[in-house]
């Protein structure tokens, strides 16, 4: 279980952050402090599957890629960017 929380917190940083969002914009977004944003990335344990559901739409993901651990390399990035578009 904690290996899951660990991607989980993991993954919400590194889609925040490959698409140029600080922690500030995702809380706005969600309509929550950026206070209560970083306690999802440190903590996701206290993360509702709705609110999860709401972040994986803003990184326009799929839910289950938060629970995966990803090997990041540049590589990859490039990959997920060229199929975003």
């Amino acid at each position: 279980m904690k290996e899951k929380l660990q991607y989980i917190s993991n993954n919400l940083k590194m889609y925040r952050t490959r698409i140029g969002y600080t922690q500030e914009k995702v809380a706005k977004i969600l309509n929550v402090s950026r206070a209560t944003y970083c306690d999802y990335e440190v903590n996701p344990q206290k993360l509702k599957i709705e609110t999860l559901q709401d972040i994986a739409n803003i990184f326009k993901c799929d839910l289950k890629d938060f629970f995966v651990q990803f090997e990041v390399t540049e590589s990859n990035i490039d990959n997920q960017n060229t199929n975003n578009n």
